[in-house]
């Protein structure tokens, strides 16, 4: 379990437009200048991808994602992907989501088996949040 939570402590959180790249217990001006652009205050970071952390094909992990994204429409979304540091892993396809509270995050990564989700608000740092 704790190499697990390492992993996701050393992921990149990437949002391609703009680039932005979030970092677990990290502070991000990029991310607050984002937030106050759009008149928001919470933020959360999620995906469909590898449920549990179980290796899921390509095809299912872009499905998964295309439902989570319909589930996310009324809220301000930006996609990037997660990053982590072993090379090994493939990228995951996600969402950065304005406007979302912790609590909705937390149940919307839930639904999609997710072991944790990464949520912050204006000027604070980006924390983990486990939730399987």
């Amino acid at each position: 379990m704790d190499e697990l939570i390492q992993a996701y402590k050393e992921t990149s959180f990437n949002i391609y437009e703009p680039l932005i790249t979030i970092k677990v217990d990290e502070k991000n001006i990029k991310l607050d200048e984002l937030l106050k652009s759009h008149n928001q205050h919470e933020w959360a970071y999620i995906t469909a991808w590898n449920p549990y952390s179980e290796l899921t094909s390509l095809k299912i992990n872009q499905q998964r994602n295309q439902e989570l994204k319909a589930d996310l429409k009324k809220y301000i979304i930006f996609e990037g992907e997660g990053v982590g540091a072993d090379p090994n892993w493939v990228p995951e396809q996600s969402f950065l989501v304005l406007g979302i509270t912790r609590e909705d995050a937390i149940k919307i990564g839930r639904n999609y088996r997710q072991n944790a989700i990464v949520v912050g608000s204006f000027q604070s740092v980006a924390e983990l949040v486990w939730i399987k």
